[in-house]
């Protein structure tokens, strides 16, 4: 197997990963509007805690605008996701920008299990370097791949040839 495509085999990998934890994201959602009392650790945390501190400080609050930000917020989250799975097929720069904002989920998520962190939540944690990782090394695949020499194209002459030859 040639390096080019284990390159491109964790550029595949990365994204699996990707569209993986924006789906379960989205499950994870839609199972706290259902009354669902289960959660998918292989999620980002920031869209679904959008969407459940929206609700908790508009019912708190009294004041509805506060839930549809969070569902704002979750939602261009997860439309970033779901349009760097999409354009990172053929654009790699879009890994770095999902890679990044990922990053930016998992420090958010210590922000928050920092001050009372619970033993439950280091599932969290492996879930989320689990795709960071994955991501990481798409993201260096992806710069490897634009850092290779450019494969000599063949060049076939057909002056010479004549079918009609033995």
């Amino acid at each position: 197997m040639t390096e080019t495509i284990k390159l491109y085999r964790r550029i595949n990998l990365a994204r699996s990963n990707l569209i993986a934890m924006t789906l379960l994201t989205v499950v994870n959602i839609a199972a706290y509007f259902f009354g669902g009392d289960f959660g998918f650790p292989f999620s980002a945390f920031f869209p679904y805690a959008a969407v459940i501190f929206g609700d908790i400080f508009a019912t708190e609050l009294a004041d509805l605008m506060i839930f549809y930000w969070g569902i704002a917020l979750a939602s261009i989250v997860l439309i970033l996701f779901i349009v760097g799975y999409f354009l990172s097929k053929k654009r790699y720069g879009w890994l770095i920008v999902v890679t990044v904002l990922y990053i930016l989920d998992l420090i958010f998520m210590t922000y928050v299990y920092f001050p009372d962190f619970d033993f439950g939540a280091l599932l969290d944690y492996v879930f989320h370097f689990w795709v960071l990782y994955y991501l990481i090394m798409g993201v260096i695949a992806a710069i490897k791949i634009k850092n290779l020499p450019e494969e000599p194209a063949l060049d076939v002459v057909t002056t010479d040839y004549d079918p009609m030859l033995p």
